[in-house]
């Protein structure tokens, strides 16, 4: 998190449902590892002082004070490491109606019903922003219980965002989606970056169709979204089991918003 606001309502957050923060098992091995090096640097610089008739090196001994010092100073190291990246971690609260992030760089409130683009990195890790102007706040897979959490904010978009898209399809208004080329979702499978500073395309949703690019679907004809984890796809399917799209499953912005909003609307259309 990079920035301060405050959405517009903030104050209508509602009761709290949960608080997410640093991740125990990450903090439990960062010192872990900086304890057992220091303790390996304590153990030979010991050596040094029992080197004598009972306990004879054949080196030189100049070696154990390097060694000792080395390790005592790399298990430092790794304890000021954890520090400062714990410190940094932000602090999530989950509302009845939005989300509060809180770290060293302020605060930041967003409702759900706001909520525009969610994006969840294939291997671990969401931004979210309440709109494409809006600087991204990021959620690491280090926070403690990050599966809940993440799970918990994509539930909660689709109840309270797609409310409003739903409502705003019903006037007769379309809703529009976001989404990332392919090669650039493909690269952030295979190094998760927080680089999110790439061009966006615009799928359109109505009462009736789905339309991405030059092509357009009616709601009655989309069978089913396949995903396949292994070839990193997803698959618009048609009734006809034809492929009408396939794109990279992290390519579409709040993409489990668009599919439970897809199958709302084919639950409307009279049959």
């Amino acid at each position: 998190m990079t920035h301060i606001e405050q959405s517009p309502g903030a104050h209508a957050l509602g009761p709290l449902i949960a608080t997410y923060g640093k991740s125990r098992s990450f903090l439990f091995v960062g010192w872990f590892m900086a304890a057992l090096f220091a303790g390996v640097g304590v153990f030979v610089l010991w050596l040094t002082t029992r080197i004598g008739p009972n306990f004879r090196f054949s080196g030189d001994v100049s070696l154990l004070y390097t060694v000792g010092f080395g390790a005592l100073a790399l298990g430092a190291a790794i304890a000021f490491f954890i520090w400062r990246l714990a410190a940094s971690q932000p602090t999530f609260q989950l509302f009845d109606n939005g989300i509060r992030a809180s770290g060293p760089d302020g605060e930041n409130v967003t409702l759900y019903r706001d909520l525009e683009d969610l994006y969840t990195f294939f291997y671990g890790g969401i931004g979210y922003r309440a709109s494409a102007n809006a600087p991204w706040t990021f959620i690491g897979s280090r926070i403690h219980k990050f599966g809940e959490l993440s799970e918990r904010l994509r539930s909660l978009q689709v109840a309270h965002r797609g409310e409003v898209l739903h409502q705003q399809l019903q006037a007769g208004k379309p809703a529009v989606f976001r989404y990332l080329e392919d090669s650039v979702a493909q690269s952030k499978s295979m190094v998760a970056s927080r680089n999110m500073n790439f061009p966006t395309f615009e799928m359109t949703l109505s009462a009736h169709q789905l339309q991405i690019g030059q092509k357009s679907i009616g709601i009655d004809r989309i069978a089913d979204i396949k995903t396949n984890l292994w070839t990193e796809t997803s698959s618009i399917m048609d009734g006809d089991g034809k492929v009408f799209h396939k794109i990279h499953p992290s390519s579409i912005l709040s993409f489990d918003l668009l599919r439970a909003l897809i199958a709302r609307q084919q639950q409307s259309i009279p049959y």
